[in-house]
């Protein structure tokens, strides 16, 4: 049986399930290293705007990628298509520190909720 890219079946689940990978890219090369007032407020409605996109289902799961050539956000949302994932992302306060970049995941093995 083949799925198209962006399907994926939860374990246990039958319903397809649309994942998208994103990418919160910083405008700063040191950042978070170096957070100004300013950006650390930004972050904080970040974190509430993932936290509320959590409660309503749609963030799978989302935090900081320690990589020593570059820190960035990884988030996988849950959504109809890569449009309204899109969508979602560019309502996060986030933006103002960086760029996403969101891609389908292809069929994905996941853990029954």
């Amino acid at each position: 049986m083949r799925f198209p890219y962006h399907t994926a079946f939860a374990i246990g689940h039958h319903r397809p399930m649309p994942f998208f990978f994103a990418r919160l890219v910083p405008k700063r090369k040191d950042f978070p290293a170096n957070l100004t007032p300013d950006e650390g407020a930004t972050m904080q409605r970040h974190s509430a705007f993932l936290t509320g996109q959590l409660e309503k289902g749609a963030l799978v799961v989302a935090g900081p990628v320690m990589d020593p050539s570059g820190v960035f956000g990884l988030a996988v949302i849950e959504s109809e298509s890569i449009d309204a994932a899109r969508e979602l992302l560019g309502t996060d306060p986030a933006n103002a520190l960086g760029h996403y970049e969101v891609a389908p995941m292809g069929p994905a093995i996941v853990r029954a909720r």
